[in-house]
């Protein structure tokens, strides 16, 4: 028997069926139009009801989802509009590009969904402390991007303007004060704006924590910490001297205090006295302790990131910027580009250059331009063209190099290798003439004059030419390796087998997927739920189980153990996946009955004890035990054949495989 979806996506070219209706979508329309893109995403990310938030940032939707195991990615990743996905710290990003503002209004036309989430109703992964800190930094520094980007290119301006270059204002000139003014606002109350973003990531009360950041920059603060007779806060406690302009961490760290006391002090103080004792005890703690005790630490982290990477730096700048430059894309993946945000702030605001994230990022930028123009010339995948023209000009012109990444090299791993080579020759360049960026802007063509020094000199000359190089070169050695005789993996070229297709003979055959559950197998459609049923998720079956253990289908690993417990997604050594669903919303009980043998990232032996579960007790609540098994990349394989229903036992080979 094939296994059929009527609802499923079906691509032969532009033809996609949607609800047993087929229509035909040109590119060119479907990039004008995000509706068609915002629909598909709510339909294959569960529906509206499994969705509890949406933000976005410059080029992703982030998406907070009731459950994600239900979630095909091969599916939403071949969704016309999207560059990629990302799953990290309990969101469902989707990489839309440039256009993600457009695609973001289409999403919530569609469906109600809440604008911004708190911690708390964040879905609860298990993360390290470093991953968590990255978060919080880059919560914290994503909405302020623009307003650093627009102020360090008025400086740059200012310079440009200034008698040093073109001689065209001079610096007392009201023009130059008032430019250079507007461009320094972003930097000199950057705490203050910290401290707005860092609350709305907390969820905790904003303007008491911008009430606390603006403290630190108040004129009379700056004046009794510039000078040089010591401070005591009641005579007593000593405050530690210091320059809170243009810092990121103080902010931060405050902040966090706020969130933690405001629970306290919500906890204690009664109803009737809310609305003015609790914002009075709120400031009276927070407000002395990030004075005397966190800013100060602030600091401290924040000197001690930029000492080390000065000590990275000096030591050796060729290699260190190679390195670093070279290794920028996967930095950018992980988040941890974040960490050294503040550090470059910093380094601008003290020394006025930073010399490690913003030219290393330049080698790095316009290398994901040139391997990413080289796959549009050569490839003769025209969704691949159409994803990759419009990718290398956000990476040239932007220095936005997620969708080229997502979109183009990271799929194609080839280019990724090419841009990372010519990367690093483009750092190692960097290093050997110690190129620095004297303002804070994403570095691209359009960008460069961040790299115009205040007296002129060959800086300027220095970064075009890395900047050349690293284009050039990424071109070149991508144009090289890149295939043109194959589309790209994953294109509308793959088409999902139905009844209705002719399929040409199978071109290999692998071993079918035992059954991982003893119990009764029966056809996807008769599951009670729509996503299941569709064949949304992947085509397979179901069975409902007679006893509470899931053993491994084939040898393979976890890539996915949902925190509930209740679904795992294996990769077999072949590279089939698979979702095993343990009932229908299961995933309410939060863990409860579900015991797993293995972690995330496991391997395992065909036959292994995978789960185990409390048969009667789900039984006993009232919840369909009905387990989907399903193969989510559906799409690589000619055929899918189910070879037995009714009555089985864990450990059957009842389904088979035909690429």
């Amino acid at each position: 028997m094939r296994l059929v979806t009527k609802t499923s996506v079906r691509r032969r070219g532009q033809n996609f069926l949607i609800n047993d209706t087929i229509h035909q979508i040109s590119r060119k329309d479907y990039i004008m139009d995000y509706s068609t893109t915002a629909q598909k995403l709510i339909e294959n990310l569960g529906g509206q009801s499994n969705i509890r938030t949406v933000t976005h940032c410059m080029t992703r939707l982030r998406f907070i989802l009731n459950d994600e195991s239900v979630v095909n990615d091969k599916v939403v990743e071949n969704i016309p509009g999207v560059m990629g996905i990302m799953k990290k710290s309990g969101q469902y990003q989707v990489i839309i590009g440039n256009n993600v503002a457009k695609c973001y209004q289409e999403v919530t036309k569609l469906g109600n969904f809440a604008g911004s989430s708190s911690a708390a109703d964040q879905p609860k992964e298990k993360q390290n402390p470093v991953n968590v800190a990255l978060d919080f930094i880059a919560g914290c520094m994503t909405s302020l991007i623009s307003a650093i980007i627009a102020g360090g290119l008025l400086k740059v301006l200012a310079i440009l303007l200034g008698p040093s270059l073109l001689g065209i204002l001079e610096t007392t000139s009201d023009t130059y004060i008032i430019i250079n003014a507007i461009g320094d606002a972003a930097f000199y109350f950057l705490p203050v704006f910290v401290a707005y973003t860092a609350s709305k990531k907390l969820n905790c009360n904003t303007f008491l924590s911008v009430m606390v950041a603006a403290m630190l920059i108040h004129p009379d603060i700056i004046s009794l910490l510039g000078s040089d007779t010591p401070t005591r806060l009641f005579g007593v406690i000593p405050v530690i001297h210091g320059s809170y302009s243009s810092s990121v961490i103080p902010a931060m760290f405050s902040t966090i205090l706020l969130k933690y006391v405001e629970i306290f002090i919500d906890k204690i103080t009664p109803e009737w006295s809310k609305n003015f004792l609790k914002p009075l005890l709120i400031v009276v703690i927070v407000a002395p302790v990030t004075l005397c005790i966190l800013a100060p630490i602030g600091l401290i982290v924040g000197n001690g990131l930029q000492y080390v990477l000065n000590g990275i730096y000096n030591f050796a700048p060729w290699l260190a910027l190679a390195l670093f430059a070279g290794f920028m894309p996967f930095i950018v993946m992980t988040g941890m580009h974040w960490a050294f945000v503040p550090a470059s702030l910093l380094a601008i605001a003290s020394a006025g250059f930073d010399t490690m994230l913003l030219p290393a990022m330049l080698s790095s930028n316009l290398a994901q331009a040139g391997a990413t123009f080289a796959v549009a010339f050569k490839t003769k995948d025209s969704k691949m063209k159409q994803i990759a023209f419009p990718a290398g000009i956000s990476a040239l012109l932007a220095g936005v190099t997620e969708p080229a990444m997502y979109g183009v090299t990271l799929k194609l791993k080839k280019p990724m290798y090419a841009a990372c080579i010519a990367s690093g020759i483009g750092g190692l360049i960097t290093g050997l003439v110690q190129l620095k960026a004297y303002a804070f802007a994403t570095p691209c063509l359009t960008a460069i004059v961040q790299f115009v020094a205040p007296d002129g000199g060959q800086n300027f000359i220095y970064a075009c030419i890395i900047a050349a190089a690293a284009f050039i070169l990424a071109f070149i050695f991508t144009f090289i390796v890149t295939k043109n005789e194959a589309p790209a993996e994953g294109s509308d070229n793959t088409a999902i087998v139905t009844d209705a297709d002719t399929a040409e003979p199978a071109a290999s055959s692998q071993p079918a997927v035992a059954n991982p559950l003893t119990g009764e197998a029966i056809p996807l459609e008769n599951v009670n739920d729509p996503t299941f049923a569709a064949g949304i998720l992947g085509q397979g079956y179901a069975v409902i189980p007679s006893e509470g253990k899931v053993y491994a289908p084939f040898d393979g690993s976890v890539e996915t153990l949902m925190d509930t417990h209740h679904a795992l997604g294996l990769t077999s050594r072949q590279g089939t996946t698979l979702l095993i669903h343990v009932g229908l919303e299961t995933v309410s009980l939060g863990g409860k009955y579900f015991t797993p043998h293995v972690k995330q990232g496991d391997t395992f032996k065909k036959g292994d004890l995978l789960l185990s579960f409390d048969l009667d007790s789900l039984k006993k609540e009232g919840f369909d035990t009905s387990t989907p098994v399903i193969v989510t990349n559906t799409d690589d394989y000619q055929e899918l054949k189910l070879t037995k229903t009714g009555a089985v036992n864990a450990g059957e080979e009842i389904l088979t495989l035909t690429r």
